[in-house]
């Protein structure tokens, strides 16, 4: 029943097999075998209840209701197990909380403080501009930490622009973390893709199984309600 998803499903684990660690597929294929084993409950179900004498038509479709019922169930349950924002959202938290040892000098402070005067009078526009992604590959770290060590309430970019070079800078502190945050949100992404595929099917199949009173227009004498 799910065959047309497991065909698309077959095409992504093969290219993350292609392009992921063989940890990160392997953790693609388990989602993978997780349709499989839904897809062959559901015909089981099917193909039981299709062969049940002492059911009529309309008992069958209220089983096949059933059984896309308890699929849909099982579904959540294969969600809930590999489901891997949580895992993504803590690593990326943990990225940019990851603090950098500073250099207490004074020097580094003077120099520092030269740079936020000469930006003081700047917007946020005008920064990006003149040091445009300067700012966020950490080819400019002087520039990235004057900017991220500026006393609060006087900050010199915004709330989003300061996250990102926080991020850069722990990428560069902390690349085992980096390393393992981008291996958990490739396996994030692709997982999120077959789960789409799959909750699109069973709700194709939900619709197809309601009962017609529910899928029609309803009437007002001759005409359609209009909404």
């Amino acid at each position: 029943m799910l065959e047309h998803v497991l065909s698309k499903a077959r095409r992504i684990l093969k290219d993350a097999q292609q392009k992921f660690s063989g940890e990160s597929a392997a953790a693609v294929e388990q989602v993978y075998q997780d349709i499989v084993k839904l897809n062959d409950f559901i015909g089981n179900e099917l193909a039981a209840l299709e062969a049940n004498a002492a059911l009529d038509e309309i008992g069958k479709k209220k089983a096949r209701r059933g059984v896309i019922e308890q699929a849909g169930r099982k579904f959540e349950v294969i969600k809930a197990q590999r489901n891997y924002s949580a895992q993504r959202e803590a690593l990326e938290a943990r990225l940019v909380e990851t603090s950098v040892k500073e250099d207490e000098s004074v020097l580094k402070f003077l120099r520092e403080r030269e740079v936020r005067d000469r930006l003081l009078n700047m917007t946020e526009t005008q920064i990006l501009s003149l040091f445009g992604e300067t700012l966020f590959d950490g080819s400019n770290s002087l520039l990235m930490d004057a900017i991220l060590n500026t006393p609060t309430g006087f900050e010199l970019v915004s709330a989003n622009s300061l996250k990102r070079m926080r991020r850069t800078r722990a990428r560069k502190i902390s690349p085992e973390i980096s390393a393992e945050l981008d291996s958990v949100r490739d396996i994030h992404a692709t997982v999120e893709k077959l789960f789409s595929l799959v909750k699109k099917e069973l709700n194709g199949f939900r619709r197809q199984e309601l009962p017609a009173s529910l899928t029609k227009p309803k009437m007002a004498g001759n005409r359609p309600f209009k909404f």
